[in-house]
């Protein structure tokens, strides 16, 4: 009894010792894992629009748009208006026209960010905002042009300049 007091410390001193050599007996390799690089096809996809049977409903529009597009991280697009899938595909048509069929446009908002005008039409979930900050100031004056043409009388195109510059479209009202 004149040494219980020494039985945790050396308790607790074997306990570390079995977990370090149970640490040890289960080494195994990580496995790595390198995302594989999106190459859009035309003819692969034109190949599945014609195997499809039915038209595609607008759960199938929304999902074809994340398809054709990346997100950018925390970017919340799940309760879009259907209209605007639709009008996304044709931005990324537009983003296809301009700068070739392997580009694959960013979306880089939809209803995630807490920083937008008070009465945006992102909290509404009819804007979504496309990255072009990176790309050639002739490409961005393309793409800004054809977008505006083509979707006009259903959707605002606004291209937004400064440190966040973006392509930020909305559907007008009806």
């Amino acid at each position: 009894m004149k040494y219980l007091y020494l039985l945790a410390p050396i308790l607790a001193f074997f306990a570390i010792i079995a977990v370090y050599f149970l640490i040890q007996t289960n080494r195994r390799p990580i496995p790595h894992y390198e995302p594989k690089e999106f190459v859009f096809d035309a003819e692969e996809y034109l190949r599945q629009l014609k195997m499809q049977h039915k038209p595609l409903d607008s759960s199938g529009v929304h999902r074809l748009l994340l398809k054709r597009t990346r997100q950018k991280v925390g970017v919340y697009l799940e309760s879009l208006e259907p209209a605007l899938d639709t009008i996304g595909l044709e931005i990324v048509n537009v983003y296809h026209s301009v700068m070739g069929f392997d580009y694959v446009p960013v979306i880089t908002s939809g209803n995630d960010w807490p920083y937008h005008a008070r009465k945006s039409k992102h909290y509404e979930n009819k804007a979504i905002d496309f990255r072009i900050k990176f790309l050639l100031n002739e490409e961005k004056k393309s793409i800004v042009d054809l977008a505006t043409k083509k979707l006009e009388g259903r959707a605002r195109v606004i291209w937004e300049k400064g440190p966040m510059e973006h392509l930020h479209v909305e559907l007008l009202e009806p």
